[in-house]
């Protein structure tokens, strides 16, 4: 099977071509019909909540969006309004595709995510006060497309896993119409899509620091959202009754992290990990025994016991190791985004509780520039 090949001549001149998707068809990387896909996997569906497309057996993409239109709006609530008109209840339904791909399900890729990431990548553009390409201050074109960028950088799962920033650009291109006249502004919400991602950034060999703000603040957005929202409903239907946690890292170190946070200090970016151990969700009664409590893994205990260390300690370890790919792009993006930064700190704070736990701050990691 080959795949979706991206033809990079310059840094916004992108042409995306797919051996698998026609002019405006709407098949999955093995040539499978969308709706087919749906009904096959047993995926409940309404068609009216993909306004995009038609109901043709073979569903083609209608070109919804005027991007001049798009242009002229004023803010992240009128871009929102915008696209939702458009794309429905769409967003919605990438959380039940990709949980197909892993037995305890995937990470959170709904509107959960992508309004998460769009307002973190218009505050983080805000506050380097730069412009969608770094040619001039920040404005209200760069507030509508980095809510752009932010909501539709994840539709390509819809097609695959593998290759869906590729997929999510070409989706662009069938989804938006009238953007000629608007090509610097196109290409730059294309690009930003397209090399989101580290191994498209690694195959065509494009260094992230060859790119634009608009690029920057999606990436450390994107990369920088983790926590218990990031749980999908398959891993929670999972639970510790199916060992999600034992056999899953990603759904226990989500899971430990109740909510994720940055802010700005002197010459440093902090990344802030809020950690517990607490059960705080009705949902998260399937990781628990019925004490309240988190279930924590046996080599958790075996290595407090053994080693002395806590479980905050265990956590800030296992997610260095993890997550490495991830800490470093989301450190380069905001050195980018942020000159004067020079130190990039993933920090993990633990509330007290009952007395039992002491509550502390501790460094998790840092990236030095």
């Amino acid at each position: 099977m080959r795949q979706a090949q991206v033809e990079a001549f310059d840094k916004y001149a992108i042409k995306i071509k797919s051996p698998f998707l026609g002019k405006s068809n709407f098949v999955r990387e093995d040539g499978t019909s969308f709706w087919s896909f749906l009904n096959s996997n047993g995926i409940l569906h309404s068609k009216e909540h993909f306004p995009f497309l038609t109901n043709h057996r073979v569903p083609k993409v209608k070109r919804m969006f005027d991007f001049g239109e798009f242009l002229n709006l004023t803010s992240r609530g009128e871009a929102l309004a915008y696209l939702y008109r458009g794309l429905g209840k769409a967003l919605n339904y990438v959380g039940p595709v990709l949980d197909l791909e892993l037995p305890h399900g995937f990470n959170d890729h709904t509107d959960r995510h992508t309004l998460w990431v769009s307002q973190n990548a218009v505050e983080l553009l805000q506050r380097a006060g730069k412009s969608f390409d770094g040619q001039g201050m920040y404005d209200s074109q760069t507030e509508v497309l980095a809510t752009l960028v932010g909501m539709t950088h994840d539709l390509g799962n819809f097609m695959g896993r593998k290759h869906h920033s590729t997929y999510s650009a070409w989706f662009l291109t069938r989804l938006f119409y009238n953007y000629k006249m608007h090509e610097e502004e196109w290409r730059a919400v294309l690009y930003s899509v397209l090399f989101h991602e580290e191994p498209v950034l690694r195959e065509l060999k494009v260094q992230l620091s060859e790119g634009i703000p608009l690029q920057w603040a999606l990436v450390a957005a994107d990369k920088m959202h983790v926590g218990r929202e990031r749980i999908g409903d398959r891993s929670f239907e999972s639970g510790i009754k199916h060992n999600a946690f034992a056999e899953d890292v990603h759904i226990l170190l989500n899971s430990l992290v109740v909510r994720s946070a940055w802010v700005m200090a002197p010459k440093s970016f902090v990344w802030y990990l809020d950690f517990s151990i607490d059960q705080l969700e009705e949902k998260f009664e399937s990781f628990t025994k019925g004490d309240g409590r988190l279930w924590m893994p046996e080599n958790f205990h075996e290595r407090f016991v053994k080693e002395g260390l806590k479980y905050r300690e265990i956590f800030a370890e296992m997610f260095v190791n993890i997550y490495e790919a991830r800490i470093r792009m989301a450190a380069m993006s905001i050195f980018l985004l942020f000159p004067h930064v020079e130190r990039f700190r993933i920090l993990l704070t633990d509330a007290k509780r009952d007395g039992l736990i002491k509550s502390g701050e501790m460094l998790v990691c840092e990236v030095v520039k």
